[in-house]
Order: C-alpha cells, then sequence, then structure tokens
C-alpha cells in the first residue's frame, strides 16, 4: 500500500481521462468507417473535431507512467519490478496481440504474419505497451543522471529531439520501399525518441509535484487557455491541409497533449475528493486499452441509428464489455497474465473524504 504522501489523487483523473479518450478515438475511428458513404458533412467535421480533441490519450499514459515512478519510487525501483510489469503488462499484450491477428485475419499464413507482427513490432492498439517498457529501461539507468541534470536544459533538449524525430515522419515521404512504407506508416511509434519529452516532463513533475502545483495554481489563467488555444491550431493547421497526419504522433500535439496534462492537474487538485466513477475507470485502466478495439470490432452498423448515436452507442459499448469481461474473468487465478491485473485503488482515495482534508493541509 502506498504512503500517504505517495498517493497523487490527480493521476486517477489523467488516467481515467485518459483512457476514455483512446476509447473515444477508436469509437470514432468505427463509426467513420461503418458510416463512411452515408455520413453527412456536418458530422463528419464534427466527429474529427472530437477525435482530435482526444489524442492527448496515449501519451499522457506515457507522462504518468514516468511521473509515478519518479515519485513513488525517488531513489531506486523495487526489486522485482520488472519481473512484475513483464508478467502482468508484457504477458498480456502478447496474449491479445494473438487474438486480434485471429480477429484480423483469415488463412493460417495471415494469423502467422499478424502475430508476428503484433508481438514484436505493436501492429495493433498495444503497442504502447513497448514503448512504455522502453521509458522503464530508461528510468532504471538514466535516474540517478536526471535527478543531477539541469531540469531546464533535460527538458529543452528532449523537446527538440522528440519534435525532430516526429517532424520526420510528418513532414517527409517514405523513401518508397515495403520496409520504409512500414516505418513512416505506423513503425516510428515503437520508438521513444517519438515519446520522450514525456518522459522527461513525467519524471521531474513526479520529483518536484507539489512545487508543480503551486505553479500551476500561480499561471492558472494561462493553464486554463492554452488548451484552447493548441486545440484551435490544431484545426486550423488541419483544415488548411498543412497537418494531414491523422495521429496522436504529432509535432503539435506535443504541446496540446502537455496543456490538457496541466489543466487537468490544475482543475482537479483542487476537489475534496476522487468521484467513484474515476477511480473505477482508472481500475479498468489497463483493461479497458487492451479489450476496448476487440468488441468494436464487432459492432455491426445499427439500422436506423444516427452516427452521433451510433459513436456515443460504440463508446458505451466498448466501455462497458471491456470492463465486464474483466470483471468476469478476474474470478480465474490465470487471468492477469492474459488481461493484465486491475490496478489498484489505496485506501486513502476509497475513503477519501477524510484523509483528502488532512492530505489539503498537509500542502
Amino acid at each position: 500500500m502506498l504512503k500517504k504522501e505517495r498517493v497523487i489523487n490527480e493521476i486517477f483523473w489523467i488516467r481515467a481521462l485518459a483512457c476514455l479518450a483512446v476509447v473515444v478515438i477508436h469509437s470514432v475511428n468505427t463509426t467513420l468507417n461503418n458510416y463512411g458513404s452515408v455520413i453527412s458533412q456536418t458530422d463528419n467535421h464534427l466527429l474529427i473535431s472530437v477525435r482530435f480533441a482526444v489524442f492527448f490519450g496515449t501519451p499522457a499514459f506515457v507522462f504518468i507512467s514516468e511521473m509515478l515512478l519518479a515519485h513513488v519510487y525517488p531513489e531506486n525501483l523495487p526489486q522485482g519490478f520488472f519481473r512484475k510489469r513483464i508478467k502482468y503488462l508484457l504477458f498480456p499484450f502478447i496474449f491479445v496481440g494473438i487474438i486480434f491477428a485471429f480477429i484480423m485475419n483469415d488463412t493460417w499464413s495471415e494469423i502467422g504474419t499478424g502475430i508476428f507482427l503484433n508481438v514484436f513490432a505493436g501492429n495493433y492498439t498495444g503497442y504502447f505497451i513497448l514503448v512504455i517498457f522502453q521509458f522503464y529501461i530508461l528510468h532504471y539507468f538514466f535516474h540517478r543522471h536526471l535527478k543531477k541534470w539541469e531540469p531546464k536544459t533535460v527538458l529543452i533538449f528532449s523537446l527538440l529531439i522528440n519534435i525532430a524525430y516526429l517532424s520526420v515522419f510528418n513532414f517527409t515521404e517514405a523513401p518508397g520501399n515495403l520496409i520504409a512504407d512500414y516505418i513512416w506508416e505506423r513503425g516510428y511509434w515503437l520508438v521513444f525518441f517519438g515519446w520522450v519529452f514525456y518522459f522527461t516532463l513525467g519524471y521531474y513533475c513526479g520529483v518536484n509535484y507539489h512545487s508543480l502545483k503551486k505553479k500551476l495554481l500561480a499561471y492558472k489563467w494561462l493553464v486554463l487557455l492554452l488548451p484552447m488555444i493548441s486545440l484551435l491550431t490544431v484545426f486550423i493547421l488541419t483544415r488548411a491541409e498543412v497537418l494531414d497526419v491523422v495521429s496522436s504522433k504529432r509535432v503539435d500535439n506535443i504541446f496540446y497533449t502537455v496543456s490538457i496534462i496541466f489543466l487537468i492537474i490544475l482543475l482537479t487538485s483542487r476537489l475534496q475528493s476522487v468521484p467513484k466513477w474515476v477511480s473505477f475507470i482508472s481500475k479498468y485502466s489497463f483493461n479497458i486499452y487492451l479489450l476496448h478495439k476487440v468488441f468494436l470490432y464487432y459492432l455491426p452498423v445499427i439500422e436506423g441509428m444516427s452516427p452521433l448515436m451510433y459513436f456515443i452507442a460504440a463508446f458505451a459499448f466498448a466501455v462497458g464489455s471491456s470492463v465486464v469481461a474483466s470483471w468476469f474473468v478476474s474470478s480465474f487465478n490465470w487471468s492477469s497474465y492474459f488481461i493484465g491485473k486491475t490496478l489498484p485503488v489505496p485506501y486513502q482515495i476509497k475513503n477519501n473524504s477524510k484523509w483528502q482534508n488532512m492530505y489539503k493541509q498537509k500542502i
């Protein structure tokens, strides 16, 4: 159980909202795929705008993963850290990757290729796990150096690396062969350079979390305005066809994601408790992340339902089905190795009203 001073209430909000954001993205994609030929231009633009607004989801997971490590384990990672994550993150990643290969392919040859690509190249939604493991390794080797180095220098340097890396794939064409086409299409997602700024920012926010909250409060109007400015910029650049990459791995999304994360921290840090629905979604977030697209794949077009209502139904169906499946399978001892563990909700969060007041007095 985490000590009181190690619990970060705002993490539950970021994790829950980031998880739901990922489901929204794929629910929009499912709706556009199923209604593409009949959807109105107004509904199409609205759904695309919603999708752009929630592209912060996956990058936010990179941020909170490192922020938690830096905050909870400021010195060294605990014994058995990697063994535990191999069992409860990597094994489920492999299993669900195999499931996706069977779902998405017809012949045994295609299934074999699909399994190889899913497991070794992260060719499905779970690719995020391979990215996270790279940052676990980086944290293990570099956290002592990050503690000593000047934070501003590290943050600026990592931001420039991140921008330069993504710019190559956002603004240049693939050389024109099969391997390069795959790398330019999605292969570059797996390399940590495309996420490194979220990692370093997460580290310094984790080790200086209470100071971060005070800074955000001091600049609250800027924190409130930046997400709107960032999102408006995205819409303008997209409509002007300056940016045509439909992905969270875009240069502009770095600034938007950070602005959303800081906004969530600012708004939720003043709340007196973590709502039950937030802790519930946070608890099942990994299961939802891994499984939701499986259920969306089997969702048919519903006759007579408008695209917008279908999108809402798809979202609710994906979240609900993932939670129910996780809850049902969790009764088996081996389930954690196949669909991952539900995340623990600390006692302080379950009974947070009294504790939250104590916590706020402390900070």
